[in-house]
């Protein structure tokens, strides 16, 4: 997959006529264009699309046209969570074997283009498209005057072709988008996100110092600060995860305890981006009951903030300051305050035998 930079800066220019375009960047292209916050099964659908438009037309390339950075982060006071980091974007676009991808900054600059100009000057004398692909609501330009109706008469004067992608729904009905999931999500409801994303939804995260009451419990906790605070967590509650470790950690004696050997296209970072660990991106993968929430009842009045804590059964290995991705399964039930230490830990045992259940049993 190759990978086009378009910084903030270099837009401006070429927009003040400071610089010009050196060549098209791509001899001719069927393309797709969005955030594609979430990389969910409806941007699956256009990805698809102008892979096949590709094919269908003879054209060299297929091309996606997005965002280092979520459009409303620049255009709105009220900035939007978001699905996906562009670092977990970028590993879940190489899956999707399109051939070059456009990381544009979304800038003042190029909020102020009109649809035409943004087309003409950007997609068909930048980068060659002969054939758009766009979504049932897609809009475009400073007055978002580029819908599906605008963009295809457009593609008469500008000599492309233009594919609408109709909605993507479940089997129930339910329109997919990355709204809709940010819904679901804000209700804890991360089964039927999994199902619109096509996969778990998951978070990065560093595991930090916490005050260690969960091992006086017998429930030992790793506390998990995100590696991107943008990202968006589910609702408080009680959840089985699958915690995807570092394989460097795993030791003879927690090798039982293993769910699955994995791998990825992400290395281990840390918040500031610097590596860590071990070359490569080799995973063990662990059953987790994760609890997002203030702990009421062993912090008096509940902890001034929410914080991630997961408990990663069978596994009591060295894993401070290291980083590791949470994938959310299913919701197990509200926190809440007990009535004493020991109803807790009954109810931790309750919520360990779930997640067994939930997760099933280790590979051996």
């Amino acid at each position: 997959m190759r990978l086009i930079r378009l910084s903030s800066r270099y837009i401006t220019r070429i927009l003040e006529g400071l610089e010009s375009w050196p060549a098209p960047a791509l001899s001719d292209c069927a393309l797709a264009l969005g955030a594609f916050d979430g990389l969910h099964l409806g941007h699956r659908a256009l990805i698809d699309a102008a892979r096949e438009a590709k094919r269908e037309a003879g054209l060299t390339h297929s091309c996606l046209f997005t965002f280092r950075e979520h459009p409303r982060l620049v255009l709105d006071a009220d900035r939007p969570q978001l699905l996906t980091s562009w670092r977990e974007k970028l590993s879940l676009l190489r899956e999707t074997r399109i051939d070059a991808v456009v990381a544009a900054d979304f800038c003042p600059s190029l909020a102020r283009l009109t649809y035409q100009d943004f087309v003409r000057r950007f997609l068909v004398d930048f980068l060659g498209m002969r054939h758009m692909v766009g979504g049932h609501d897609v809009h475009l330009g400073s007055d978002r005057g580029g819908n599906a109706e605008t963009l295809a008469a457009l593609g008469w004067d500008l000599s492309y072709d233009f594919t609408t992608v109709p909605a993507v729904t479940l089997p129930d009905g339910g329109i997919i988008s990355s709204s809709a999931i940010r819904s679901l999500l804000r209700e804890g409801d991360v089964d039927r996100a999994a199902r619109m994303l096509g996969r778990p939804y998951s978070l990065w995260g560093e595991v930090g110092y916490g005050s260690g009451k969960g091992a006086g419990l017998g429930y030992p906790t790793a506390n998990i600060d995100p590696l991107d605070s943008a990202k968006m967590l589910p609702a408080p509650g009680v959840y089985a995860v699958r915690a995807h470790l570092p394989a460097d950690v795993v030791t003879d004696e927690n090798r039982p305890g293993l769910l699955e050997n994995a791998r990825g296209s992400l290395p281990e970072v840390d918040r500031w981006g610097d590596p860590l660990g071990a070359p490569g991106t080799a995973r063990a993968v662990y059953a987790g009951m994760l609890n997002h929430g203030r702990a009421p009842t062993v912090h008096r009045g509940g902890l001034p903030a929410p914080r991630l804590e997961v408990h990663i059964l069978d596994f009591s290995g060295y894993i401070r300051e290291r980083s590791l991705k949470i994938e959310w399964i299913a919701r197990l039930r509200d926190e809440r305050a007990f009535g004493s230490v020991d109803e807790l830990r009954a109810q931790l045992r309750a919520d360990e035998a779930a997640v067994r259940e939930v997760l099933g049993p280790p590979l051996d």
